[in-house]
């Protein structure tokens, strides 16, 4: 089969004469080819990173959203990881701008954490913009999906540092946002700075990339084939209890079993009776479908999203037949990764707040996010120190 590019060289070189022209059909006709299908092409000389193309970080992306809305799986391992890490909501220490800043109308960051650290887990990154009120130079932060950011550019000499970012609009040219930490190494000051940046948060990030990656991604192909495996048991089972009547009638005429057919065009109810005599048999025909036991492919699987995860498979409501004292030793690496977890996003939130009190206009300030501790020894510990010190206020309040 010729290629279409063929076909249309030779009709334009037919019907335009002259060299120049047939050498202008071939430029362009050899560009054209050559920008159909960019995931099909890779460059030869590799670019000394490990960064990731966008249509491959896009296709990641929108796998990764979609099992979260359909399969129950992927969708309770994001929020197992929110659970964990924000459990009953963070605590806010530092100055009074630092509160207000949390509590703002514009902001109520004790919800809209929950929200973040889906996406941060889901999509491996976060996209934060930062608006600021001239009037008083407080900030108020919108989230932007990671799927949108298509482009994030960064200084030549360091990867690490980023100046802008490109966001995917119902416009053909897009949106910029401007990097904050971009803004504060330029040394303007808060009121010179724009109103608008965005700052960028990534997990999961290999060393010299930039993107940051979903911890879905290694048990998406494994969700997707238990998924494929879920329905095709369901099939199986479901044609397994299919059957159709057959009716056997001997030495009939045509026209006879065209009467019987028309007599029988509606199917018995179940539990009705049927009299014949004995020329006229009835017999239920099912599906002879030799289906096995699957039991042990169907956790085999659950083993690899649960390893993928970094989850034991009592966390996804297996009991697999361990005593409490297994379960505890099994969890331990995944309290671990959760606690470790639970780090990064109170660093990433500190980091947030610091940003805007510089945009205020105020000097770095010492803020500290804390949670509910994963571990139920140090949770037990922060109980006790609390009330300890709920005491000696109670006590210092006390007047004789």
């Amino acid at each position: 089969m010729r290629h279409p590019g063929d076909r249309l060289r030779q009709w334009l070189a037919q019907h335009l004469a002259g060299p120049s022209i047939n050498a202008l059909v071939e430029e362009q006709v050899r560009n054209a080819l050559q920008a159909v299908d960019d995931e099909s092409w890779r460059q030869i000389a590799p670019q000394g990173d490990t960064a990731r193309p966008w249509h491959t970080v896009r296709s990641l992306l929108e796998r990764a959203n979609e099992a979260c809305d359909s399969n129950p799986l992927a969708s309770r391992l994001i929020s197992m990881t929110t659970d964990f890490v924000i459990g009953t909501g963070a605590t806010l220490e530092g100055p009074r701008w630092a509160h207000s800043f949390w509590q703002h109308p514009m902001n109520r960051l004790d919800e809209r954490i929950y929200g973040w650290c889906d996406e941060l887990s889901r999509s491996g990154e976060l996209f934060l913009v930062l608006s600021r009120n001239p009037a008083d130079g407080m900030s108020y932060v919108r989230e932007i999906p990671a799927l949108q950011i298509d482009v994030i550019e960064t200084a030549p000499d360091d990867r690490e540092f980023e100046l802008r970012y490109h966001e995917l609009t119902g416009e053909i040219e897009g949106r910029w946002w401007l990097s904050a930490r971009a803004i504060e190494a330029e040394g303007r000051l808060a009121a010179e700075g724009p109103d608008q940046v965005m700052v960028h948060y990534a997990i999961n990030r290999p060393p010299g990339a930039v993107r940051g990656r979903s911890d879905l991604a290694a048990t998406l192909p494994w969700l997707e084939r238990y998924e494929t495996w879920l329905e095709d048991r369901v099939r199986i089972n479901r044609g397994k209890s299919a059957f159709l009547w057959h009716v056997g009638i001997e030495g009939a005429q045509p026209s006879q079993l065209e009467a019987k057919r028309h007599q029988y065009s509606r199917v018995p109810r179940p539990g009705s009776i049927i009299i014949s005599d004995s020329s006229e048999r009835w017999e239920a025909v099912s599906p002879q479908i030799n289906a096995d036991d699957a039991e042990a492919d169907g956790r085999a699987l659950r083993l690899m999203i649960a390893a993928g995860a970094g989850v034991p498979l009592h966390y996804l409501g297996e009991g697999e037949g361990a005593n409490r004292a297994t379960a505890r030793e099994m969890a331990a690496p995944t309290l671990r990764r959760f606690a470790h977890r639970q780090f990064l996003f109170a660093n990433l939130l500190g980091d947030l707040i610091r940003t805007a009190s510089r945009r205020a206009g105020h000097d770095d300030m010492e803020v500290m996010v804390r949670f509910e501790p994963v571990w139920l020894e140090e949770r037990h510990t922060e109980e006790n120190r609390y009330r300890q010190t709920y005491t000696h206020r109670q006590e210092g309040n006390h007047v004789d």
